[in-house]
């Protein structure tokens, strides 16, 4: 069991990392796609509280604009670093929550999981890491004390109003309150329903990115052997296509079969192999990933990121539950992604975007489309007189 000085390590441990991994948006923080295009623009021209509720995408984006409408009073060179500093900071709360004693299943990997680097410290992208306390609070066990439960139905309402896996949650919390019969279970189900009664309207009447195309099974499959197993295990190390498509279904249905065996003595491991499993169905649906090149290993990496936390989650607690002379063989396999993903698991400094020049021209007034990044994205800015930048 975790105590506090060791929660408190772990957790801080996570925090270094992931700031050691990403240092460059920290030294040098700048602007990433939506931070500056959705949350900065749309805070500089209503204050920020203003769009609090709109929806982007179909969905709310509560917890990126709370902290688009608190950094827009501060200084125009200081923003960046804002978002950069309040997304790490609100990473380390959740990596606090993954280590509750109320868990069974605690960790996640969340500080040294192989990706491309966009979901960390940045606003837009958030919500893959706040997913991941939401569907921890399926797991937990009831909270008993009223800071506990203050505390559980903020993040139900943080999270839940933040990008749309509360509605991919809401069965699990059904399931949960049907298993437990307890009241607090019927509570949290009830904030579920609410949240997702909030987001599902504008999800509905939201079109899909891409056109339908005909139904490709071993595409697909082989793209998520590719993106999700594939990357953990072997890098960027290139396979038939049959071969990720073997890879994904070996894998998922050794740690289906391997957490049924073991349900009694790792509760909630089925539900949370469920999350990796909806969210992975929700990708498949919104955005077409049988329709990529297993060659594409850049784009919409941030759709397999949950799934691979999750994997290696369940693969270290199988492991830990594991009789010791078991042990050691079973904790082998998830070395692999560490040594094949060491050389990029320092993610380069990013192009330098020169945001000082342009918050001198914003502060005079001058309108100006200002570079941001991702490279070759832009936002634009009327211009408005500041006290000071």
């Amino acid at each position: 069991m975790n105590t506090g000085p060791l929660r408190l390590l772990l957790t801080l441990a996570v925090v270094a990392l992931i700031a050691l991994r990403k240092s460059d948006s920290l030294l040098n923080p700048q602007f990433w796609a939506e931070d500056g295009a959705l949350f900065f623009i749309g805070a500089e021209r209503y204050g920020g509280w203003g769009l609090l509720f709109r929806t982007y995408e179909g969905y709310l984006q509560v917890l990126p604009r709370i902290i688009a409408a608190l950094g827009a009073p501060l200084p125009l060179t200081a923003i960046p670093g804002f978002y950069a500093w309040s997304a790490l900071a609100l990473t380390g709360a959740i990596a606090w929550w993954l280590q509750s004693p109320r868990l069974a299943l605690r960790g996640g990997a969340l500080a040294a999981v192989p990706h491309t680097g966009e979901v960390y410290l940045t606003l837009c992208n958030l919500q893959w890491i706040t997913a991941l306390g939401l569907f921890a609070l399926v797991l937990a066990r009831d909270a008993a004390s009223l800071p506990a439960r203050a505390g559980e139905l903020l993040l139900l309402l943080l999270t839940g109003l933040t990008g749309p896996f509360i509605v991919l949650a809401l069965p699990l919390f059904a399931w949960r309150a049907y298993r437990r019969r307890s009241r607090w279970s019927s509570i949290l189900l009830v904030g579920a329903l609410a949240g997702a009664g909030a987001q599902l309207p504008s999800l509905l009447a939201c079109p899909a990115v891409t056109t339908a195309v005909d139904w490709a099974p071993l595409q697909h499959a082989a793209v998520i052997g590719r993106r999700v197993v594939g990357t953990l295990f072997f890098g960027q190390t290139s396979l038939p296509a049959f071969v990720f498509a073997a890879l994904a279904v070996t894998t998922f249905g050794a740690v289906s079969f391997a957490l049924w065996r073991r349900r009694e003595t790792l509760p909630g491991g089925l539900l949370l192999l469920a999350a990796s499993l909806l969210v992975l169905a929700a990708t498949g649906y919104k955005v077409r990933p049988d329709t990529w090149t297993l060659s594409e290993l850049i784009n919409g990496d941030r759709y397999f990121f949950i799934s691979k936390i999750i994997l290696l989650w369940l693969g270290a607690t199988l492991a830990l539950g594991s009789a010791p002379r078991l042990r050691l063989g079973l904790f082998t396999p998830l070395l692999l992604p560490l040594a094949a993903n060491l050389p990029r698991f320092i993610f380069p400094p990013t192009p330098d975007q020169n945001w000082a020049a342009s918050c001198a021209l914003i502060a005079r007034g001058k309108p100006i489309w200002d570079p941001i990044l991702p490279p070759n994205t832009h936002i634009f800015h009327p211009g408005r007189p500041r006290l000071s930048i």
